[in-house]
């Protein structure tokens, strides 16, 4: 039958069980979720050490004196995972790097287990309504002393690394330290039998929290699912102290008047109580929300500094990283922030545009709370709004960007034409003059001459707009037109016959030509080739030149950078014109055999077929 003495060893030993499960379901946790955090395994062993330690201290209350071996081995058995605890704080302040001092950990901890285990370390006796508490003998106190000695130098070297850590590892090593205080005051209840302290060993009811405090203190700032586990725990915690102390209240105050209550009476009165719980559940989860996910409410001046901060980055990157900083400080966890084509970590938030506009989704966010789902909501719908922004700013400076290129170029062209115009007539004069010179001379002039013309008619060709005709082209064909207006030159092709392309006929033979022209200039020996690459073609023209001079090669298609002494400097300008008009590009590439590759690439192969 249920009677008041019974209450004090209930709660305790409800506490020991509550911190086992606890240490058991966080350690799967971690095993399950947190894999890839570094040091997520070990402090997964740990907790289950705290975890098997904890049941065991609580047989003695349960099954008294029989329960004398196993106890007995369990305490042996402590000083293991305080040496797991030495090397968890190791790798975690020397970031996975630990030392002799782990060996030297696990040397003094199997020592002291196999002393625990060859020696008696104590017995089980009654004790103050208990059925057991576990007494440890000189034996006993020694392995007690190597696990404190174990855990005093873990301690001191966390706060050494503590001093010298800076940003989210000097909190994870502060949480540590708090938990850890946690941990000692639950663990002082224990030695209230053996030093002959006579009173209730509350402090052993605050042991669940450890465990909760330690993984929530480390990684909170980098799993969700610790922080959603940590707030079930504090709900069951909290409905647990409330318990408790109804029930001294319920049970003292009949003692208090002379007439304790029946066994009936008292069940009743139990019953009552757990409905009443039961009633309050809500409201503890409120509380634990607020404690555990901080920056749920959201008022009108959070958005409007939300707002006002997204709409400061000038560009993708800088705006994904404030708002990821942004919603990270306000909720207490990390948030990822990103585009929709990218990957990354749960939770997050995803930014993407579709006909109606850009838009924000919360993913990963399913087991959520509801006040930090509705601050992300809220927050997702201002960085829509920046990304918006951001998105029309972009487009407005591309095309300001492009106005003012064109009226660069139409302004450029202008020029051209007067420059033409206002030059051929000189030079017709020039070499109509020399004619009576002497052979050199006009062999010189003409060559001149020459070489005027082309810059002016490449300067021309630069400035017009690149207007296209584009129809499909075979590749093959398109090299074999350019090929035909250079006559006497060797090429080596490697082109599929079926491949294809649209494009401007007259522009590529000129884009061919010129790439051709210039590999000549520099190689014996020439190559075209072509591949798809996906929904794109890529065209190669290579030569075994003496290849490409450092100091132009970032610049090689801006105007007048030349690699040939004669050269206007304009032709691969001309040509990264003609590539862009067509949505391509031209660049410089690196192929095995060849000192010399440009690549021309023409995208959207699944709209170019023949």
């Amino acid at each position: 039958m249920f009677t008041e003495a019974m209450i004090p060893p209930l709660f305790y030993v409800g506490a020991l069980v509550l911190s086992a499960l606890a240490g058991i379901a966080l350690a799967l946790l971690l095993l399950l979720k947190a894999a890839p955090v570094p040091g997520a395994r070990l402090l997964a062993l740990f907790l289950a050490g705290v975890a098997i330690w904890s049941g065991g201290q609580a047989l003695p209350p349960l099954f008294g004196p029989v329960s004398d071996g196993a106890v007995g081995t369990l305490l042996a058995l402590a000083p293991l995972p305080s040496a797991v605890f030495v090397h968890l704080v190791l790798a975690f302040v020397r970031c996975g790097a630990t030392g002799p001092l782990v060996g030297v950990a696990y040397g003094l901890a199997v020592a002291a287990t196999i002393l625990g285990m060859v020696v008696d370390p104590g017995q089980v006796v009654a004790w103050r309504g208990f059925r057991g508490v576990f007494i440890p003998s000189t034996a006993g106190w020694v392995v007690i002393g190597v696990c404190g000695l174990l855990s005093v130098a873990g301690h001191l070297r966390l706060f050494k690394g503590w001093l010298d850590l800076t940003g989210l590892r000097r909190r994870q090593a502060a949480a540590i330290c708090c938990s850890s205080l946690i941990g000692l005051i639950s663990l002082t209840g224990f030695a209230f039998p053996p030093l002959g302290i006579d009173a209730y060993p509350w402090p052993v009811l605050g042991l669940p929290f450890y465990s909760v405090a330690l993984v929530y203190g480390i990684l909170r700032y980098q799993l969700m699912d610790v922080n959603l586990w940590v707030r079930r725990m504090l709900v069951w915690l909290l409905l647990m102290g409330l318990m408790a102390a109804a029930a001294t209240l319920v049970m003292a105050w009949p003692l208090a008047a002379g007439t304790p209550f029946a066994g009936l009476e008292t069940w009743l009165l139990m019953m009552g109580m757990t409905f009443i719980m039961l009633a309050i559940l809500k409201p503890l989860r409120f509380i634990a929300d607020r404690l555990v996910f901080p920056g749920g409410e959201v008022s009108a001046a959070d958005l409007k500094r939300w707002r006002e901060d997204l709409a400061v980055p000038a560009d993708w990157p800088a705006l994904l990283d404030r708002a990821s900083a942004l919603i990270g400080l306000r909720l207490g966890l990390p948030v990822n922030v990103r585009l929709e084509a990218a990957e990354g970590p749960m939770p997050a938030l995803v930014l993407s545009r579709d006909v109606r506009g850009w838009c924000c989704h919360l993913v990963g966010w399913d087991d959520a709370p509801p006040g930090p789902r509705y601050a992300a909501g809220l927050f997702a719908s201002c960085l829509a709004e920046a990304a918006a922004r951001l998105d029309r700013a972009e487009v407005l400076a591309r095309a300001e960007r492009e106005r003012q290129q064109e009226a660069r170029l139409a302004e450029l062209g202008q020029l051209a034409a007067t420059v033409a115009h206002d030059l051929r007539n000189p030079l017709n004069i020039i070499t109509m003059a020399a004619t009576g010179a002497p052979l050199e001379v006009r062999t010189e002039i003409a060559e001149q001459v020459n070489r005027m013309e082309m810059l002016v008619r490449d300067v021309m060709d630069y400035a017009g707009t690149a207007r296209l005709e584009l129809s499909p082209l075979l590749v093959a064909d398109a090299v074999a037109l350019a090929m035909s207006g250079l006559p006497g030159l060797r090429v080596e092709t490697d082109i599929d016959p079926e491949l294809s392309i649209r494009a401007d006929s007259r522009r590529l033979r000129q884009v061919l030509v010129n790439l051709l022209e210039n590999a000549a200039a520099h190689g014996q020996r020439l190559a075209v080739m072509a591949e798809e690459v996906g929904d794109a073609v890529r065209i190669h023209i290579c030569d075994d030149g003496p290849g490409v001079p450092t100091d132009i090669r970032d610049r090689l298609f801006q105007p007048f950078v030349s690699r040939r002494p004669s050269g206007t400097g304009l032709g691969l300008a001309i040509v990264a014109r003609i590539m862009e008009a067509h949505g391509g590009t031209v660049a410089l590439g690196n192929r095995s055999g060849w000192s010399t590759c440009l690549t021309l690439t023409f995208p959207d192969r699944m709209e170019n077929r023949i």
